[in-house]
């Protein structure tokens, strides 16, 4: 038997990423990172192209802004949490609620008992 995660956070980084593969992710800006934005550690992500990146939730609830070098790949160097003064304020909270409640609505149907 193989035990299936319920919190995306407690699975391993998985995309061959120098610093992360293997590891979880709790820190997003480590020099040298090359994770996916798509990555286990990272499953609920809004790919943003209109602002220049994408947005997520890290491991505590926060939403993070990460922005993108070209297609697929991301500068972790500059992630960061959407707060106040942020381009992205105004809309942070509805954004959050948003993949929180999808998070939540897909768990029923990955995790079948």
């Amino acid at each position: 038997m193989y035990r299936t995660y319920r919190s995306p956070y407690e699975r391993h980084c998985d995309c061959r990423c120098p610093v992360h593969h293997g590891h979880l992710r709790t820190h997003y800006t480590d020099p040298g990172c090359h994770c996916l934005a798509t990555c286990a550690s990272q499953p609920m992500t809004l790919l943003a192209p209109q602002i220049g990146g994408a947005l997520f939730l890290n491991w505590h609830g926060t939403l993070w802004f990460v922005p993108a070098l070209e297609p697929g790949h991301w500068d972790w160097r500059y992630a960061t949490p959407v707060d106040l003064g942020h381009p992205v304020d105004p809309a942070a909270d509805l954004i959050a609620d948003v993949l929180h409640q999808t998070h939540a609505e897909l768990l029923p149907l990955i995790h079948r008992t």
